[in-house]
């Protein structure tokens, strides 16, 4: 994907955008609309950092492009392809400065017992509709094929996942994620014991980023003598994320796996950033309002952001192919008195974009794509969430 060519496509819809409100008058929407694309102009010219504030118009440019409303000189960008233009600018804009974060993804006990905050989640296991759909997409994309090797990125993220059946397909399957323990019961649980010697395990960060997150928020927090110092440090100090896309992993083997998968992982990474930093204000005696919202909030979202762009570069830059599974959107929904079922809100996309696709590069072929709806129940109505899944 061209920077130069996202760049144009930007600056053409900013120029028609001000000559419409010249024409036609606008509000104040409008006239932040034409401010936060002057701003991505700035920052795709390497004028000036991305901040968390500008991620949902960019995320709303992008939509536009996709939606083909626009007239096709305008391009049909991604927001995956707007991020990647924005990771060329910063490094144009950082090539003088130090590298202040690297992507380390293996941990020792130690580490790992010292992420509380990350901890992947005990996920209930579905048995409805939800996992056979999910079953069937991993199994139809893994072939038979005993001198294959399949890995199984953030295994604990989905029980669903047929980690029998991939054990008896492949010679290799090795799985990773934070908490070892819990993916040796996995193991225990879920593979026959006569395949059980084909199985690896990793303690491995997805986000590569863990460790070094949380030892600077406790000493950027322990610097500071107060809650608003603590806030503005923990603000430019999240503004100097400096990981490259091209670093990221998947695991620690160096050959490439015949099959990655990263199922229900994407909306996880970076779950832990929020508590991490309430977990340290709170420890000072201090309100942890601040990682609810305002610029703190919009930092978090930005940084997860460029943490789960990562990984997608890694699905389809380092394994010979790869599926992925992801929720995008959900909406509460409540029952009435007569039994009818009504949404109760707006859908929340998940991943800032509409489909899934729209987070991958425009240049990644995606070889299949199925999406269904995953209900579940709670007292007085349910959850829905839109599962997308895709085999790049």
């Amino acid at each position: 994907m061209s920077r130069v060519g996202f760049q144009k496509s930007v600056r053409m819809f900013h120029k028609f955008s001000e000559e419409t409100m010249r024409r036609r008058g606008g509000d104040q929407a409008g006239r932040e609309s034409i401010a936060a694309l002057a701003a991505i102009e700035a920052v795709l010219k390497a004028e000036r950092p991305l901040t968390g504030e500008l991620l949902e118009p960019l995320a709303a440019f992008t939509n536009l492009l996709q939606s083909s409303q626009l007239p096709p000189d305008f391009g049909n960008y991604s927001l995956g392809d707007a991020l990647g233009a924005v990771e060329e600018a910063q490094s144009e804009l950082r090539q003088n400065d130090e590298q202040h974060w690297e992507f380390v993804p293996e941990l020792d006990a130690e580490a790992a017992a010292q992420l509380g905050d990350f901890a992947p989640p005990v996920v209930e296991a579905d048995s409805g509709q939800h996992a056979a759909n999910l079953r069937r997409f991993v199994l139809e994309a893994a072939p038979n094929g005993a001198s294959q090797a399949v890995l199984v990125v953030g295994a604990l993220a989905e029980p669903a996942l047929p980690l029998a059946e991939l054990c008896a397909r492949f010679e290799r399957v090795t799985l990773n994620d934070l908490d070892l323990p819990r993916l040796e019961a996995l193991v225990r649980h879920a593979v026959p014991e006569q395949h059980r010697q084909r199985v690896q395990l990793e303690r491995y960060d997805a986000s590569g980023s863990y460790a070094a997150f949380a030892a600077g928020v406790k000493r950027t927090v322990e610097a500071a003598s107060s809650q608003a110092e603590a806030e503005q440090a923990l603000l430019a100090w999240l503004q100097t994320y400096d990981v490259g896309a091209g670093s990221a992993g998947l695991g620690s083997a160096e050959a490439p796996p015949d099959l990655a998968v990263s199922a229900m992982l994407l909306t996880e990474l970076g779950r832990g950033y929020a508590p991490c930093i309430a977990s340290a204000l709170t420890a000072r005696g201090w309100s942890a309002s601040g990682t609810e919202a305002g610029p703190l909030a919009d930092a978090l979202t930005l940084l997860r952001a460029f943490v789960v762009q990562h990984h997608l570069r890694a699905l389809s830059r380092r394994a010979k192919s790869a599926v992925l599974i992801s929720a995008v959107s959900r909406v509460d929904v409540r029952t009435l008195p007569n039994g009818k079922a009504v949404a109760d809100g707006e859908p929340r996309d998940l991943l800032s974009v509409e489909r899934l696709v729209e987070r991958l590069p425009s240049n990644v072929e995606v070889k299949d794509e199925q999406s269904w709806e995953w209900r579940q129940d709670r007292a007085g109505g349910a959850v829905i969430t839109l599962i997308e899944a895709v085999r790049l």
